[in-house]
């Protein structure tokens, strides 16, 4: 790839809009391997005016295009400038889209280095210009013009580059395999890396030994966790210490140089043992500036490490989460181990220390199972012999991450659009994991985030899995007898959805999917297809596998007058909302009080609803009926697939529970609240 010259182009414009907006700088840059063969920068005269937005963001004056070119007459120059060349740029659809607006059409290859960050460098917060390059170490001038974003977008290709060049042959061949049979634009990159690797492995195993690489994240699992064990020490926490922490000579001030203590976070620091003391609620409302975190943090984690006990600790909205588990929390532990709150380098940076010992308390960051990747589903997904291009993206970025990653968190991806609808295909899911049964266990990133909670003084968490715990629905945090509540003024919105239940037509639908899908080509996926090649394979009795291949047929009619009727009983529902609602046009939501459900359209539904209600009892009964089988192979010394039970257990349920969540809403109860939405 050194030989190959490529351009980077950038363009400024009046705005975001191809085909009204107007390009007002076109800039490119001819490079090669990191190296400027040649720069084109032009300023263009517009048919609009130029908006003062604009000019703040670029420094381009309406005076600046005074006798400025218009488009047409550079678009030549522009054209034999960029030739055939490989384009590249940053979000480059933007840019030729505008071009293209202007009458430029291409052909060559086209690399966009944003959706190549988001493959090859995981984790960074921000994938903007400006912060690629400064996490890369590239100087990136301020001004937004054109030619210095594509220098810089050069620089940032090369970087790229050179990280793909970094994977290892194992890495390039998977990628070569799962792009093989998908629209892939960067694939050609991924490809060379891949040849010239192939070419120098037997060069690299008769050379010299090159270095050993940096050291990669332990796996998971390659930590022991030791549950947390009560000290046995109930004395109450002393209170003059808390106020000595927060006084200006105190911990706090000096961990911070320029700290000032704030009586307000002192009272509340105080009022907080207090309430741990004497095991008491506090309710506590802390205006802006209070400090709150600390004030509530700091007792907390003294309390936890005294008595050896776990202190919840839920908030609402991530960014919170990160200032705790990846600010506050470090901090303080440092400070209560005695040393600073941060270090100070060579040069004068401010940077996080490190405690040689062990830390007074510790500290986990636990989230709903959704949110972590599970090892069995993602080798699964990537045997798969059909998978679409958002997909093989999503694989990608999650086999460059998986060397990276300590706690497999989705929150450390940037996956796009349709790519999330990837991560439910590889995510903990309750009807796939089989827990310690699973070969994963030990490697597991959810069993992981589980022990180190179940070991950790201090457990932060969001308001969803909080209410969750308390409702028996996950079973995920470990015991606690001490719960903080921040942000607890949305406390009672997320307690609304938890303990809610919707019923919508996607769901419904994909419930069929999951049972039964025909595809092209004669393709059939779904557990129905599923189950008779199971059986078959296995050494059940001959009687039995042909009663569950029997069944499975059975109920094929079944799914498609549902399919029918789902689609026919949301129709009847959209149109009902539609023609309740038109009084008011601000809110689409309808209530479903007793004046409603006495109309005549009203009791048309529920007829129709009554109609796949029974479907849906046959379906899972017929499921139901499977399952008892396959159990009763079980008891009989015949090997089953688990992940195939899990997967028809979780379908039973299903069953069951849209049927009585369906007839809750269309056949009314007088004690829940009831609604439809119609978006």
């Amino acid at each position: 790839m050194n030989e190959r010259i490529f351009v980077a182009l950038d363009v400024e414009t009046t705005g975001l809009q191809a085909g009204v907006d107007e390009i007002i700088e076109f800039a490119a840059v001819k490079f090669r391997a990191g190296e400027i063969l040649e720069r084109y920068s032009q300023l263009i005269a517009p048919h609009q005016p130029l908006p003062l937005k604009i000019t703040r963001l670029t420094g381009i004056r309406p005076e600046d295009l005074v006798g400025a070119p218009r488009f047409n007459e550079v678009g030549a120059d522009i054209a034999r400038f960029i030739k055939s060349y490989p384009l590249v740029g940053h979000s480059v659809g933007f840019d030729l889209g505008m071009l293209r607006a202007h009458g430029m059409n291409f052909s060559q290859p086209v690399y966009d280095t944003f959706e190549l960050a988001t493959l090859l460098m995981p984790q960074i917060p921000v994938y903007k210009l400006g912060a690629i390059a400064e996490r890369l170490g590239i100087p990136h001038p301020a001004d937004h013009r054109a030619l210095n974003d594509s220098e810089v977008t050069a620089q940032v290709f090369t970087h790229l580059l050179g990280l793909i060049e970094q994977l290892n042959l194992r890495e390039l061949s998977e990628i070569s395999r799962l792009t093989a049979r998908v629209a892939f634009p960067m694939r050609d990159l991924f490809e060379e890396a891949l040849r010239i690797r192939a070419k120098n492995v037997f060069v690299e195993a008769s050379g010299p030994r090159p270095p050993a690489p940096g050291p990669r994240p332990p796996a998971p699992g390659s930590a022991e966790y030791l549950p947390l064990r009560p000290t046995g020490d109930a004395s109450p926490l002393d209170l003059d210490s808390i106020d000595r922490f927060f006084a200006a000579d105190g911990a706090l001030g000096q961990a911070f140089p320029g700290y000032e203590q704030r009586k307000p976070q002192a009272d509340m620091a105080r009022a907080v043992a207090q309430a741990f003391n004497h095991s008491e609620p506090l309710i506590v409302e802390a205006g802006t500036g209070t400090g709150k975190s600390w004030a509530y943090l700091t007792p907390a984690a003294m309390f936890a490490a005294q008595r050896g006990e776990r202190v919840v600790i839920s908030t609402n909205t991530i960014n919170l989460q990160d200032q705790l588990f990846t600010k506050d929390i470090p901090d303080l532990q440092r400070i209560m181990a005695g040393g600073p709150a941060q270090a100070v380098s060579d040069e004068g940076d401010r940077i996080f220390g490190s405690l040689e010992a062990a830390p007074p308390f510790t500290a986990a960051l636990l989230k709903g199972r959704s949110n972590y990747l599970c090892l069995k589903r993602y080798h699964e997904l990537r045997r798969s012999e059909s998978l679409s291009p958002e997909e093989v993206r999503s694989l990608i970025k999650i086999q460059i991450w998986i060397p990276t990653t300590l706690s497999g968190d989705k929150a450390e991806l940037l996956l796009l659009d349709r790519e999330n609808a990837a991560w439910g295909r590889v995510n903990v899911t309750p009807e796939t994991c089989t827990g310690a049964r699973c070969e994963h266990f030990r490697e597991c990133y959810f069993f992981q985030a589980r022990r180190q909670a179940e070991a950790a003084h201090i457990v932060v968490v969001n308001h969803a899995l909080l209410i969750a715990d308390l409702t028996a629905q996950s079973n995920v945090l470990p015991p606690y007898a001490h719960v903080i509540v921040d942000e607890a003024h949305n406390l009672e919105d997320v307690a609304t959805d938890q303990l809610s239940f919707m019923v919508d037509q996607a769901a419904l639908l994909k419930f069929l999917d999951d049972l039964y899908q025909e595809g092209g080509a004669q393709v059939v996926s779904g557990l129905l297809a599923d189950l008779p090649r199971h059986v078959n394979q296995s050494a059940a009795d001959r009687a039995a596998c042909e009663k569950v291949e029997q069944i499975c047929q059975q109920l094929q009619p079944s799914l498609m007058r549902a399919r029918v009727t789902i689609y026919e009983c949301f129709n009847q529902l959209t149109s009902f909302v539609n023609s309740a609602v038109e009084a008011n046009q601000y809110d689409s939501r309808l209530r479903l009080i007793p004046e409603v459900r006495k109309k005549d359209a009203w009791l048309a539904i529920q007829a129709s609803w009554q109609y796949l209600i029974d479907g849906l009892a046959v379906i899972g009964d017929g499921l139901g009926n499977i399952e008892t089988m396959l159990r009763d192979m079980e008891s009989d010394g015949v090997s089953g697939d688990e992940e195939l039970l899990l997967r028809l257990s979780f379908l039973v349920r299903f069953a069951l529970e849209a049927r009585v969540q369906t007839s809750h809403i269309i056949f009314g109860n007088e004690e829940s609240i009831c609604w439809l939405n119609h978006d």
